[in-house]
């Protein structure tokens, strides 16, 4: 049986990741969650868990100090940090604490299953990358859907003629550049939307749409709703 700990200050966010980890793991993972850095201390003592996610800002001991804790008593535990923040000094500290990955929140899902394959080496229907183009595609897309990012930047960033890179966007998404970029940048969104209390501006800012009505706009022609009216309706389909 797999044992993992969930380490997340925020109810919702906990909750979401401990159900979304038993819906890929089923009965075969036994998984705790703890609200605090002493909680998760506690409750890795108890449960010793193979693999422990833990979020960087939490009360008490923050997610690098509760993760040493636990790293000097629990030498076997894999540890991968959550944040919002995509900082260098972060990624550092968490790499200096023991940690074995760095994950921005909210976690997507092909990154949850990347990592539960990682260290479990299970299946879970995770699709790969078609070509070395598409994996560095979606590694770029990660760190930089949140920029102002015309295709000639875009191109210019992974080192291609905007010609050439353009051409190998469609082939690998099926999509041009920017309904690619776009696309991406809604999900993220719907993602905040349903699992944050950001406001829907502060949404947009966080997905590159630094105007919230032009954020509305684009959202809707995605979607079919607003923001406030697709927050709405995940919300009342969680009661």
């Amino acid at each position: 049986m797999f044992k993992i700990l969930v380490a997340e200050d925020e109810p919702k966010s906990r909750s979401a990741l401990v159900s979304r980890l038993r819906g890929i793991l089923g009965d075969a993972a036994l998984i705790e969650a703890a609200a605090d850095g002493n909680e998760a201390v506690d409750k890795a003592l108890h449960v010793q868990p193979e693999l422990v996610f833990m979020d960087i800002e939490m009360p008490y001991k923050n997610g690098l100090e509760t993760a040493a804790v636990i790293k000097r008593q629990i030498p076997q535990a894999h540890v991968v940090f959550l944040t919002a923040y995509d900082r260098f000094d972060y990624a550092v500290g968490a790499i200096r604490t023991g940690g074995e990955d760095y994950l921005l929140k909210p976690v997507g899902e092909t990154e949850l299953r990347e990592i539960l394959q990682k260290f479990f080496h299970v299946e879970t229907d995770t699709a790969r990358p078609a070509s070395p183009f598409e994996a560095e595609l979606t590694v770029w897309v990660q760190q930089h859907y949140a920029e102002d990012m015309a295709l000639e930047d875009a191109a210019e960033s992974m080192g291609m003629s905007p010609f050439y890179f353009s051409r190998q966007v469609k082939a690998v998404t099926g999509k041009n550049f920017l309904d690619f970029f776009t696309s991406y940048r809604i999900e993220k969104a719907k993602k905040r939307l349903a699992s944050t209390e950001l406001s829907v501006s502060e949404v947009g800012r966080s997905v590159g749409y630094p105007d919230a009505n032009y954020f509305t706009k684009v959202f809707k022609r995605s979607v079919g709703c607003t923001p406030t009216a697709y927050r709405n309706t995940m919300t009342q389909s969680s009661i």
